[in-house]
C-alpha cells in the first residue's frame, strides 16, 4: 500500500487560485505533476462540514445538529478513511495550525472517530512532528498518513505576523503565501526522503470567501450560499501511477474517501460514482451552507442574518435555493455568480416563463436571450430543480424533520433585480415611439 498526504488549502477557491498565481508558487509548480480536476466542488461552505464530508464520505453524518460547534454524529458506526487506514497499520498525524478557536475543528469527531486533529501553536513544531512520523514509519516498515490543515489563510486565524499587517489585501495574500509554504515544505521533505514514488498526495480547497459582495449575511464571508466562487475549488492528486494532466470529470468532497482507497490500494468500494481508480461519473453536486437541523438564529448565539441555503452545481450552472426562493447562474460565463438569470423569468406551476416577448428589447439582450437561450434556461432549470427536490427529500428522510425548507420557497424566485418594472418601462417607450412614427407617416404631429 502507498503512503498518503492530504493538504487542506484553507479559503482557496478555484477563482482565487487562478487569479493570484504569484501567491501560490509551490502549488503551481506541483500542479504540473498532478492530475487536476477542473470541476471539483465542495459539498459545503464551511470548513468543518467539508472536513467531515471528505474523511467520512457521508453527507448526512452530522446533519441533525442544532448548534455550530456542538455537532451530533448520527451515524455512530461510520468510519473515516483515517480510522480505516489506522487499522491497517498506518502511522497517522492530523495537524491544525494555528490553534483553532474553541472546539471548532473536532466537534463530533469530524476528522476521525478515534483520533482528532492536533492543535499546533508553533509551525516549526508541527513540521518537525510530520518529519518524525514519516521517519518512524520508515523505520518500523509502516505506511504513514499526514493530514495537514494550515489555516493561516482563514479570516479568523493567524500566526504571530498576520494580524500586524494593516492592509487587508496584503494580509489576505500573506495567508495564502503561508499555506503555499507548507506545500513546499511537505513536498520538499518527501523528495529529500525519496518518498514521492510510493506516496499519494491530495490537495484540495475547502471553500472561497465572499467579502459581502452578495449580502452581509450576519458578517459571514463564507458559510453563506454555495455560490460558484465559494464551492468551486482546486483539487489535484499526485500519484506516479496516475500521471499528470487535467480531467473534466465532475467530482465533489464525498468522492475523496473512495479516491483514497483506490489510490493507496485499500481494495474497498463504497462510492458508486468513482470508477477506473480516479474517474467520476456524477451529473451534479449538491452543496449546503448550514446543517439541516440548525436554527440560524442560534448559531453561536448571536448570528441571525445567515440564510440556510442549498445548491446544485454543474460545470455550466449553479442553482441556489433559500427561503426566499430560487436563483440560477450561468457559472461557466459568470464565475462570481453576479447575474441571476431567473430575474428575467417568472414561475408558473414550477415552469419558467420569460417576463415578456423580447422583440422590443435592446439588440444585446435579444442576442443573448434569443437563438434558443430561453428554452435552454427553461430546460436546465427544470432539470436542476428536479435534482434539488431529490436531495432535499433524501435529507428530510435522513433527518426525520418534517420540513427542511418551506414548500413555498420552491414555488418562487428570489429576485435580485426588478425586471418587471424595467421591461414595462422599455415596452412603454417602444410603443410610444411606434405611435409617433405612425403619426409622422400619416402626416400628423
Amino acid at each position: 500500500m502507498k503512503n498518503l498526504v492530504v493538504i487542506h488549502m484553507e479559503s482557496v477557491s478555484r477563482f482565487i487560485f487562478q487569479m493570484n498565481p504569484e501567491q501560490f508558487p509551490n502549488m503551481r509548480r506541483f500542479q504540473k505533476r498532478c492530475m487536476n480536476y477542473k470541476h471539483y466542488y465542495a459539498t459545503a461552505t464551511s470548513t468543518a462540514m467539508v472536513l467531515n464530508d471528505i474523511t467520512y464520505g457521508d453527507l448526512y453524518r452530522i446533519e441533525n445538529t442544532e448548534f455550530f460547534g456542538d455537532f451530533i454524529a448520527t451515524h455512530q458506526h461510520a468510519e473515516s478513511f483515517i480510522d480505516v487506514l489506522q487499522k491497517r497499520g498506518y502511522q497517522t498525524l492530523g495537524i491544525h495550525y494555528p490553534c483553532a478557536l474553541g472546539n471548532e475543528i473536532n466537534p463530533g469527531h469530524m476528522y476521525a472517530q478515534h483520533t482528532d486533529l492536533v492543535n499546533y501553536g508553533n509551525y516549526k513544531k508541527a513540521l518537525a512532528d510530520v518529519k518524525k512520523v514519516i521517519d518512524q514509519a520508515e523505520e518500523n516498515k509502516q505506511n504513514f498518513l499526514i493530514y495537514f490543515c494550515n489555516e493561516v489563510s482563514h479570516l479568523c486565524y493567524g500566526d504571530d505576523k498576520k494580524f500586524h499587517i494593516r492592509n487587508p489585501a496584503d494580509r489576505w495574500h500573506y495567508g495564502y503565501r503561508t499555506i503555499d509554504r507548507t506545500v513546499g515544505d511537505l513536498i520538499g521533505y518527501l523528495e529529500e526522503r525519496e518518498k514521492m514514488s510510493d506516496t499519494v498526495i491530495i490537495l484540495y480547497g475547502d471553500h472561497g470567501d465572499d467579502f459581502y459582495g452578495h449580502d452581509y449575511n450576519g458578517g459571514y464571508a463564507h458559510s453563506i450560499e454555495p455560490y460558484e466562487h465559494i464551492v468551486h475549488t482546486p483539487f489535484m492528486i499526485y500519484d506516479e501511477s496516475v500521471g499528470s494532466g487535467e480531467t473534466d470529470d465532475l467530482i465533489c468532497s464525498l468522492d475523496i474517501k473512495q479516491l483514497v482507497y483506490n489510490l493507496v490500494g485499500a481494495d474497498l468500494y463504497e462510492n458508486k460514482f468513482i470508477f477506473d481508480r480516479y474517474r467520476s461519473k456524477r451529473e451534479y453536486v449538491f452543496s449546503r451552507n448550514l446543517f439541516a437541523g440548525q436554527i440560524p438564529q442560534k448559531i453561536n448565539g448571536y448570528i441571525s442574518n445567515v440564510r440556510k441555503s442549498y445548491g446544485i452545481a454543474t460545470p455550466e450552472y449553479n442553482l441556489i435555493l433559500t427561503e426566499q426562493g430560487y436563483r440560477m447562474y450561468l457559472s461557466k460565463m459568470d464565475s462570481t455568480n453576479s447575474n441571476n438569470v431567473l430575474d428575467y423569468f417568472y414561475l408558473y406551476k414550477r415552469k419558467l416563463r420569460h417576463i415578456c416577448d423580447i422583440g422590443f428589447l435592446f439588440v444585446h439582450y435579444r442576442s443573448f436571450m434569443g437563438y434558443g437561450t430561453i428554452g435552454e434556461l427553461q430546460r436546465n432549470f427544470r432539470r436542476l430543480s428536479g435534482y434539488m427536490r431529490r436531495e432535499l427529500t433524501a435529507l428530510k428522510t435522513e433527518t426525520g424533520l418534517k420540513e427542511i425548507i418551506s414548500l413555498d420557497s420552491e414555488r418562487k424566485i428570489h429576485y435580485t433585480k426588478n425586471m418587471f418594472v424595467c421591461f414595462a418601462a422599455l415596452r412603454y417607450k417602444y410603443w410610444k415611439k411606434q405611435i409617433k412614427n405612425r403619426l409622422k407617416k400619416y402626416g400628423r404631429k
